[in-house]
């Protein structure tokens, strides 16, 4: 009796190349073969699990079968075809090669495999308790505080700031940048910015002063909103996010305020730790420049953040080697220079880097690249500290580069998977920022560390502090 054709389809197997080795398994559970892109690494991940791949804009756990089958990660290293395959979700399985799909075929028939993938990784996911409110906690003992926090950025070698309340994300200058015809030397030209259009402003011109060509090829795009409008101001490079407590922001005096760039400052701000001085902006008045309100009139088709349909969550986007990941902008303190004079402390894990002095308080340094397992960067002076508040502790950990703040809507944001390694449990969401470009591991800032490690840490700091109260350094 000849089988019907759904039957012949059930028993087809799908032969693949691991190294010299040829497997087959069930093709029923194949869900389709692409070529191998860009894997996400996922730092401390199990010794099979590759990262990360975006498929058309779903996040996909990728496994090395060398490493599955022998041990060997052959496969990652040459490119090769990822097999996405289904065990209760969709998985993409690392090959060197798709041979063929038959009903006859001579390969090693690949048996076992949905116990394989058990013990790669765990299908099913915790649920997400606990992150949304920790984040309140931490907003609520922040605000006591009274700290505003300040994005702080260059322009013409002169550091300005805006309040962070005010940024609603920090992007890169696009390469296919619209010029305006005839425009005015502060308009630079209109981008893309999802489904709308954002005018681009010179800050340099509009504070009258020296443009400088970095700035337009190199810089970076502080997004305002003011009133439903949205505006890109170009900067010449971000510097880091200081959180000011009121008795070190003071007004402007009376003699500055006299027109052109100085009437566009609101505040001035103090920088503990070396006496640093920065000038925080007022939007009300860049917004009220006459050059910036004609661009905002030609930027047709752009969608007014009042209708905007759907909600918006911010991330602060971090380099480690190179890998970006992203942290929830609502859970940062501040984020600072790592400076030079870090105290080290006899005996402390490998992964602290050292106390610091943070406004009279000892602030350990958690270096997330050796905890991340990612080569040092040699571009030391990029590097930067994020000082988060776990639970009652606060530490600043130490990236190469903070790159972006993204704005990000609910759509691009996807629960990340559980894995079988409990380090990886710091990744709870993944964003795919572009279509079919890497994604982005988002990072659950209460997971940031152990609770072994918060207590080693904390014990670290309460020997520090004891320290200084007896020898009168704070």
């Amino acid at each position: 009796m000849e089988s019907s054709p759904l039957t012949a389809d059930l028993r087809r197997r799908l032969v693949f190349r691991v190294g010299r080795q040829s497997h087959e398994i069930d093709a029923a559970g194949v869900l389709e073969v692409v070529r191998a892109g860009h894997i996400t690494r996922v730092p401390n991940g199990p010794a099979a699990l590759k990262g990360i791949t975006n498929l058309r804009g779903r996040p996909v756990p990728v496994l090395s079968m060398g490493q599955i089958l022998s041990r060997d990660d052959h496969a990652s290293r040459h490119g090769g075809k990822i097999i996405v395959y289904d065990h209760g979700g969709a998985v993409g399985l690392l090959v060197d090669d798709v041979l063929t799909l038959s009903e006859d075929t001579s390969a090693t028939p690949l048996e076992g495999l949905g116990n394989l993938l058990d013990a790669a990784f765990k299908t099913t996911r915790r649920a997400p308790l606990g992150r949304t409110d920790s984040i309140e906690r931490d907003a609520g003992s922040r605000s006591s505080l009274t700290l505003m926090p300040v994005l702080s950025f260059r322009v013409a070698g002169q550091l300005y700031g805006l309040p962070l309340e005010q940024v609603r994300e920090v992007a890169i200058i696009p390469d296919d940048l619209a010029v305006l015809p005839n425009g005015k030397e502060a308009v630079i030209g209109l981008m893309s910015l999802r489904n709308g259009v954002l005018p681009l402003v010179s800050l340099a011109s509009l504070m009258a002063l020296e443009v400088t060509k970095s700035s337009a090829d190199h810089g970076r795009i502080v997004v305002v909103e003011h009133k439903g409008d949205l505006i890109g101001l170009v900067v010449d490079a971000i510097e880091v996010i200081n959180r000011l407590p009121e008795h070190a922001i003071d007004s402007v005096p009376a003699v500055l305020q006299r027109g052109g760039g100085d009437a566009q400052i609101a505040a001035i701000g103090r920088i503990a730790g070396g006496g640093r001085l920065i000038s925080i902006l007022s939007p009300d008045r860049l917004f009220g420049h006459d050059e910036v309100a004609k661009a905002i009139g030609q930027r047709a088709g752009a969608v007014s953040m009042e209708t905007a349909p759907e909600a918006i969550e911010q991330f602060l986007i971090f380099q480690l080697g190179e890998e970006n990941y992203g942290l929830p902008i609502a859970s940062v303190d501040e984020v600072i220079r790592v400076p030079v004079d870090v105290t080290r402390m006899p005996g402390a894990p490998a992964f602290v880097t050292g106390v610091i002095n943070l406004r009279g308080r000892p602030i350990p340094l958690i270096d997330q690249r050796s905890r991340f397992d990612s080569p040092a960067s040699v571009q030391a002076a990029a590097a930067r500290a994020i000082v988060v508040t776990i639970g009652k502790l606060q530490a600043g950990f130490v990236v190469d580069a903070v790159t972006e703040v993204k704005a990000l809507p609910a759509a691009a944001l996807t629960p990340a998977p559980e894995f079988s390694s409990e380090q990886t449990d710091v990744f709870d969401r993944i964003a795919h920022i572009e279509a079919d470009g890497p994604m982005v591991l988002l990072l659950d800032p209460q997971e940031l560390l152990t609770r072994a490690e918060r207590d080693v840490v904390a014990a670290i700091t309460e020997r520090k502090a004891g320290t200084e109260e007896k020898t009168g350094d704070i």
